[in-house]
């Protein structure tokens, strides 16, 4: 066997490969941290220390793993209870690793997936991984199953859905209830083939070979037809069964008992049988086929009135079907750029659909701090984003609190809309009333950045006028924007703005000037504008 050419280590640059290193872990979407033997630290990622409020030196090469972890017990993190006992839980995990991932809920609310692993060279690597967002999906999910769990129990006829694996997804109650079969076969993601052959081999579709009685049933579920069908049990009932296709694959049937309906129809049968038989033998009975005749009209209404009731319970049900399926299907896309409130609000049908592309006159409302730019080039890393997010937290709540939507972050800075994809009643003082609330709110912040040695400021710049407004992107990666001069404006007062200053267009200013008290800043010329534009400052609302 050929030999491969020994490799020169003395040529690997080990300060260079270290540097890469941590660049890959700093830049990983989870949170990393590496202790030893000794439960020292050897290294952390930056997005580790990014999930913890502690000091610098607690997360440090070499800084024993323990002392942070009483840091946190100590200031509440893990909540009630005797720290030394939650530290010592904790180590615990460390020397002796399960390498089973279990969750943690911190303070704030967040969640967090922890899977610590023992490395082969010694020591414990622990990732964390943020599931909020998963956990918040999955409790939206719950509660809709919940919604469609009450519709489909409380509907008259039988229900089930399977994929396009032939496997169930969901059969309700009346369904369970017309077969006599072990309950295990008609639990979600079971085979609905092996229902099928249950019923086949004993004896509940008669006679004949039982693969080809499946079979054609199978084929129905592969191929629905959505032209309805009769089935009759063993029992005597008789069913109407109508299966169709659904849009996310797989099949819906649904099962109505009609055998009232049958008796009725055999029984309109019998009534029409006698009729023609007292005509051909006593033409001189009228009176007789007079009532013979009355009662075939009632029941035919009777007949008329239960195909009308039984179309109408289809006809419901498809509906609202099809509505849970695709409230469902909406809710994860409104989630991703949309607050709570809203996003209930049009799931509810009392907003637009903010997927739709539409002209609509908004407010813009841009923000971001004065001398930010200055404070990133000196401050590290952590103090930058400890100051985002106080910023962040203070202007999420000023946001809600006023109905604003949020079109983008971008560091400091952050535009808002309203009057979309929700109305908004005077969305332009609403806008105002949000800014005069922000300038407050963070006005107390830069007391408090100040004693920290950070000079920082804020400005708004606020505009109004039509945009169109929908999703951007493509397939796979949409966003929520609007597009137009008005965006463009809000955002060049913003950037003349001083701090505490808010700026607002001539529009917004005609508009609210019976509202607020505003002081002329004068004609300024704003870069891609060709004509000057007069701008005023809002210094506060009138009493």
């Amino acid at each position: 066997m050929e030999q491969l050419p020994a490799v020169d280590l003395s040529v690997i640059d080990e300060p260079i490969v270290a540097a890469q290193l941590q660049t890959a872990l700093d830049n990983m979407p989870g949170a990393v941290v590496y202790t030893d033997e000794d439960l020292n630290i050897v290294l952390c990622n930056a997005r580790f220390k990014e999930l913890y409020a502690v000091p610098h030196e607690l997360l440090r090469a070499g800084a024993p793993y323990p002392n942070f972890l009483r840091h946190l017990a100590d200031h509440g993190y893990y909540g009630k209870g005797d720290a030394a006992t939650q530290v010592a839980q904790r180590v615990e995990s460390l020397r002796h690793p399960t390498g089973r991932s279990f969750e943690d809920h911190a303070p704030d609310g967040r969640w967090y997936r922890i899977l610590r692993h023992r490395a082969p060279g010694g020591g414990t690597v622990t990732v964390m991984t943020d599931i909020t967002e998963l956990k918040l999906a999955e409790q939206t999910l719950a509660d809709r199953e919940g919604q469609l769990e009450v519709a489909l129990e409380n509907m008259p006829g039988a229900l089930i859905y399977t994929d396009s694996h032939l496997n169930i997804v969901v059969c309700n109650d009346r369904y369970k209830d017309m077969y006599t079969v072990p309950p295990e076969l008609l639990q979600p993601g079971q085979p609905y083939t092996a229902f099928l052959n249950y019923l086949a081999r004993n004896g509940y579709y008669g006679e004949g070979d039982p693969d080809e009685m499946v079979a054609r049933r199978v084929e129905s579920l592969r191929h629905p037809t959505g032209k309805s069908f009769e089935d009759h049990a063993p029992d005597g009932r008789c069913f109407r069964i109508l299966r169709r296709p659904v849009a996310a694959g797989g099949t819906v049937t649904v099962i109505t008992d009609i055998t009232e309906q049958k008796q009725a129809e055999r029984e309109l049968l019998d009534a029409t049988r006698r009729t023609e038989e007292a005509n051909r033998q006593i033409t001189e009975k009228n009176r007789t086929l007079e009532a013979l005749y009355g009662e075939i009209r009632d029941k035919n209404r009777q007949v008329e009135e239960q195909a009308a009731q039984i179309a109408e319970w289809n006809a419901r049900l498809e509906t609202r079907v099809a509505e849970q399926v695709a409230q469902i299907g909406q809710m994860s896309k409104l989630t991703r750029f949309l607050s709570p409130k809203v996003s209930d609000m049009i799931m509810s049908g009392d907003a637009d659909d903010p997927l739709k592309t539409r002209r609509r006159e908004i407010t813009v409302v841009f923000v971001d701090l004065r001398g930010f730019t200055s404070f990133t080039e000196t401050a590290e890393p952590e103090e930058v984003m400890a100051v985002l997010r106080e910023y962040h937290a203070e202007l999420g709540r000023a946001i809600l609190a006023h109905d604003g939507t949020i079109e983008h972050f971008s560091g400091d800075g952050v535009m808002i809309l309203f009057n979309d994809p929700m109305p908004v009643p005077e969305h332009e003082l609403q806008a105002i009333r949000m800014a005069l609330c922000m300038r407050d709110s963070v006005a107390l912040l830069a007391k408090a950045w100040k004693k920290r040695g950070f000079a920082l400021g804020f400005g708004v710049g606020i505009a109004g006028g039509y945009a169109t407004i929908g999703t951007i992107g493509f397939e796979g990666r949409l966003d929520y924007g609007a597009i137009g001069t008005v965006t463009n404006l809000a955002a060049r007062l913003c950037g003349e703005a001083q701090d505490g200053q808010i700026l607002v267009s001539p529009r917004i200013m005609s508009k609210t000037e019976a509202a607020i008290e505003a002081d002329s800043v004068g004609e300024l010329t704003l870069k891609g504008f060709q004509r000057t534009v007069h701008v005023h400052n809002v210094s506060a609302l009138r009493p």
